[in-house]
């Protein structure tokens, strides 16, 4: 798994968004975010000057996918400037409101892989 940090500066905005507003524009967001192939989870996450988020991915090849030079200019042209996306391996997530932990399919291979040449 990997996971992706995106991080922008954020464009001034006035007013600011009322939180009725704001969950009505995440609510409408979500759907779209469900059918992107490969990804796990997204976050969203800002403050009055960077926003962005965590994007958790099946592979890099599905994080590669994704962010083309048509996202990132949308971005910029949206929401803001300076534009980054970190890569991150993922190796393992701890959900503690599903009790659930998950490791990533290519770590489970690999001490497969380690175990069967013993």
């Amino acid at each position: 798994m990997i996971t992706a940090l995106v991080t922008f500066d954020m464009a001034p905005r006035d007013p600011v968004m009322p939180p009725e507003d704001k969950l009505a524009l995440y609510e409408a967001m979500a759907p779209k975010y469900q059918k992107i192939p490969g990804l796990i989870r997204k976050y969203f996450m800002g403050n009055d000057d960077r926003a962005g988020g965590f994007y958790e991915w099946e592979t890099m090849d599905h994080a590669n996918a994704y962010y083309t030079p048509a996202w990132r200019q949308f971005i910029t042209t949206t929401y803001g400037a300076n534009l980054t996306i970190e890569y991150f391996d993922c190796p393992c997530v701890i959900d503690n409101s599903s009790g659930d932990v998950c490791m990533a399919p290519e770590l489970r291979a690999a001490a497969q892989a380690a175990e069967a040449e013993k």
